[in-house]
């Protein structure tokens, strides 16, 4: 019985390794992240949105029971149901059937929250992305000054934060004429270091070179390998 709890323990542990090496391979991995094993994330996937209908069930039941209080009860409580239970299947059904979701991995974070890692290449991804660009670049030219930069950050940095800012603001701006690419920036100032697409290792490339155009360390072999090939193409 005890060699077979060992080897149990053994399998969760390479999956959880396997998992981890795809989540910072593929993934919008944030240093930190600790993928959920696929059964947790499967029972989360159906626990939470029942949570959710249950207390959005409750609100809707005193809102209907107000609206509706000349009918008896039963009536409310009927249209409650039949509402929530809409709700609790597209829920679930989009937790376990849409691509982008279905695809989707379960981490708990550095603060200890709950939160889902989606495929960087994802529709949900690129949507966010997209929407996060539209906010940074605010007249939609695909550039951003500084100023604008420092709009979205808000006025709570210290001086310190500021110039850290700024540097790198200026490395990124190769040809000095005070505009960078918005996709550049976004990933420049949302990401303190970069996963390796080829070796998975966490590192800090300088701005507008070839790592960090192409997400390689160029530390291993390999690396340099792949960033001598894409450098040709």
């Amino acid at each position: 019985m005890s060699a077979i709890v060992l080897d149990e323990h053994r399998i969760l542990g390479f999956e959880s390794v396997d998992r981890l090496k795809e989540l910072k391979a593929n993934y919008k991995y944030k240093k930190g992240d600790k993928p959920v094993s696929k059964w947790f994330q499967k029972f989360y996937n159906i626990i939470v949105p029942l949570i959710f209908c249950a207390i959005l069930g409750l609100i809707l039941f005193f809102i209907l029971g107000a609206v509706l209080f000349f009918l008896p009860p039963k009536y409310p409580l009927a249209a409650t149901i039949f509402l929530i239970s809409i709700v609790a299947i597209l829920l679930i059904r989009n937790a376990h059937f849409n691509e982008s979701w279905k695809n989707s991995i379960l981490v708990k974070n550095a603060k200890g929250n709950y939160e889902f890692r989606f495929r960087k290449k994802s529709a949900i991804e690129a949507k966010r992305k997209k929407m996060a660009i539209d906010y940074v670049d605010r007249d939609g030219d695909g550039k951003v000054t500084f100023e604008e930069i420092l709009i979205v950050v808000g006025e709570e940095i210290t001086e310190d934060e500021e110039e850290k800012l700024r540097l790198k603001f200026e490395r990124l701006d190769a040809d000095k004429d005070g505009f960078v690419n918005a996709e550049d920036a976004l990933k420049a100032f949302n990401q303190e270091s970069i996963i390796c697409k080829v070796c998975s290792k966490e590192f800090e490339p300088d701005m507008g070179t070839r790592e960090f155009e192409f997400e390689i360390c160029g530390e291993t072999e390999d690396c340099k390998n792949k960033l001598w090939k894409l450098g040709k193409t």
